[in-house]
């Protein structure tokens, strides 16, 4: 197993331990650092999997489109609803915290390669990460002005969701040429962020969406290996 992976494999473990750390201690600071850890990862990741130029190019393609999503939508509500940040994250800029395009140039890097470079199956993918965090975040993090009835998220913030990140994936997919790339530890390494984002869920208290999250990641795990099997063995052929 390339060392990448290794690493990758090594923050679900860290961020299990920061998650008892916080439990112990409710500082929530603790979360905050593990975000800023898989920023970490992911530079190192795509470094060592993807290369420098592929790396540069990704991030700063993803980072400002990105940044401009939050920007409209901060002081639009278009496409996700009516929300602001808190301070927690540090600075802004109209709004938006400098540290935010970096969670998703990361969370856009790691659903890449879960998707095999589909830009519709990766940002599907995105989508349901969200489902599964954006309540707990949405605690701390950013507020929304109107409370939905998805756990206090409006159902307009999931559609803006996937449409951000599928047109963020067109732009890149043009930039970048994606190759399709079925790589099991992409695909391990998504189910276990997934089951993550689970356990956070229950930790704070959102015992039904942590079920909803673990039987969704264990659903999409499946048919994310049912995937990669049928097309290993086509592409053995």
């Amino acid at each position: 197993m390339e060392i990448e992976w290794k690493i990758a494999y090594l923050y679900i473990i860290y961020g299990i331990i920061m998650l008892i750390a916080y439990m112990l201690t409710k500082i929530y600071y603790l979360a905050i650092i593990s975000e800023f850890i898989f920023i970490f990862i992911y530079f190192y990741h795509s470094l060592k999997y993807k290369g420098k130029i592929y790396t540069v190019k990704f991030f700063l393609i993803s980072y400002f489109i990105s940044f401009i999503i939050e920007i409209i939508g901060v002081n639009t509500g278009i496409p996700f609803g009516n929300y602001y940040y808190t301070d927690i994250l540090g600075e802004k800029f109209l709004g938006v915290p400098l540290a935010i395009p970096f969670l998703w140039s990361s969370l856009l890097y790691f659903t890449s390669i879960a998707g095999n470079f589909n830009i519709y199956k990766s940002s599907a993918l995105m989508l349901f990460l969200d489902l599964s965090f954006d309540p707990r975040f949405s605690m701390h993090l950013w507020h929304w002005v109107n409370k939905g009835i998805y756990f206090g998220v409006p159902l307009t913030n999931f559609f803006g969701w996937f449409i951000s990140s599928l047109i963020i994936f067109l732009i890149l997919n043009k930039a970048l040429k994606f190759n399709k790339n079925y790589d099991l530890n992409g695909v391990i390494f998504y189910f276990l962020l997934g089951i993550f984002q689970g356990i956070e869920d229950y930790t704070v208290a959102l015992y039904y969406l942590s079920y909803i999250s673990f039987a969704m990641f264990i659903i999409i795990f499946y048919f994310m290996y049912k995937n990669y099997i049928n097309n290993k063995n086509f592409n053995n052929k």
